[in-house]
């Protein structure tokens, strides 16, 4: 299983869009969008896509986000938004999906030992590492700095692929 994870898109629907195209070539049976959204119109656009292949979208709220009317539109349009956090099963593997801007949250979601995978933003650089036995991704900013990015999970290989994202 390959989980697409897109982070701090902050409101830049074409990077979106850049990166949702991406996903799909790359074959994602799911997409994680760990906050800073900036927009419900980020999350809906992609829903408009991933919803004719039947491919789900989970998104956390960032620091920058403020949970609002628009992201509840999008929840009826399939996107699932559990919050400042959300605790998902793929395939066997349990991953909790955070924005990583609450130092104390994170650690202490790391330091538990009972996630495979964490994948988390904020920081908007690229990160790939190992805690204990939890894998822990952030994807890198899709919608600020010089070289937008996004990243496939591959579940079943562990293989992490970091992409750059061009308009």
């Amino acid at each position: 299983m390959k989980i697409g994870v897109i982070s701090d898109t902050h409101g830049q629907i074409d990077l979106a869009l850049s990166a949702a195209r991406e996903f799909i070539f790359r074959g994602v049976d799911a997409v994680v969008h760990c906050g800073d959204i900036g927009t419900g119109a980020v999350l809906l656009e992609m829903a408009v896509l991933f919803s004719a292949l039947d491919i789900p979208i989970y998104a956390v709220i960032g620091n920058c986000d403020l949970q609002s009317a628009a992201y509840e539109v999008v929840e009826t349009a399939g996107v699932k938004i559990p919050g400042r956090f959300a605790d998902l099963n793929f395939a066997g593997h349990r991953v909790a999906v955070l924005h990583g801007d609450d130092e104390q949250r994170f650690e202490t979601t790391v330091n538990s030992g009972d996630y495979d995978y964490i994948f988390f933003g904020h920081s908007h650089a690229r990160h790939d590492e190992t805690a204990g036995k939890t894998r822990l991704v952030n994807p890198g900013s899709a919608g600020r700095g010089m070289h937008p990015s996004g990243a496939v999970v591959d579940l079943g290989s562990g293989d992490v692929s970091f992409f750059t994202i061009r308009r």
